[in-house]
């Protein structure tokens, strides 16, 4: 797509932006990101639910044909989000939870999830949708199950969401334009941006199997890579990070990073 067109479609309400991309991909321009002011039948990672009132949530999917791996289409949407994000809060340590979770601290404030599109049984491209919590209370974040933060929980202020709609569009199409002709920065960036490597967490498996080690490093595939206590290490692509605070010096990692 051209430097110059608009990339970005709004919808009053929809279902889901992944499914609308998905379903309308064939007609739909590449590299098009498709945003709603309400979703009500948004999903994350291992089935959650994100339903989005309207001035809370930024939701959004990008349609990226080019890219054949959804890990990749949500390094790059992941990207664009973390940019805006911290833009906003400058003042905040926010960074990548593997695999597709951004954090502030031990709260999630944003989540990606891509999903490869079919088309005569062949992988067409990858629908990419990301969902940031902008505009809800501290006591709002404080009724979900698991600990959660928005923009203006962090920074006390309200945000203009048709803003950060079109922002968040333009930083999409920046990284996804890097990424077709340098993919390797793309992805190094990524995982630069994945500071809890070093740290102790508990990853859930999908057979709610729990793993307890030092998050070591991230292979070449984006797959993470654990340090057992008994020195052996753990592969692996799937699974719930949880970060446990007593484990993790949040002041110390957010100063070491700031001044790098």
């Amino acid at each position: 797509m051209g430097q110059g067109k608009c990339n970005l479609l709004v919808l009053p309400s929809v279902d889901s932006t992944n499914t609308y991309a998905k379903q309308n991909f064939s007609t739909l321009p590449d590299g098009m990101v498709i945003a709603a002011v309400e979703q009500t039948a948004g999903r994350g990672r291992l089935g959650r639910k994100w339903v989005t009132s309207p001035d809370t949530s930024l939701t959004a999917s990008a349609v990226l044909k080019n890219i054949r791996k959804p890990f990749h289409a949500g390094v790059v949407v992941g990207l664009a989000g973390l940019e805006l994000i911290r833009e906003y809060l400058p003042d905040q340590f926010v960074f990548f939870k593997w695999p597709n979770d951004i954090y502030i601290r031990e709260k999630k404030i944003a989540g990606v999830l891509s999903e490869g599109v079919l088309q005569n049984r062949q992988l067409a491209g990858v629908v990419s949708g990301i969902g940031i919590n902008v505009n809800q209370s501290a006591d709002e974040m404080a009724l979900l199950e698991n600990p959660a933060v928005s923009m203006c929980a962090a920074s006390g202020q309200k945000f203009f969401l048709e803003k950060l709609r079109f922002e968040l569009a333009e930083k999409i199409k920046k990284y996804y334009i890097i990424y077709q002709s340098h993919p390797d920065s793309v992805l190094d960036l990524w995982r630069e941006e994945n500071r809890l490597i070093g740290e102790n967490l508990f990853v859930v498996l999908p057979d709610s199997t729990v793993k307890q080690g030092c998050f070591a490093a991230i292979g070449d595939d984006g797959e993470m890579i654990l340090k057992m206590p008994d020195g052996k290490y753990f592969h692996f692509d799937c699974g719930d990070v949880k970060i446990d605070v007593s484990l993790i010096n949040f002041n110390l990692l957010s100063n070491n990073y700031k001044q790098k």
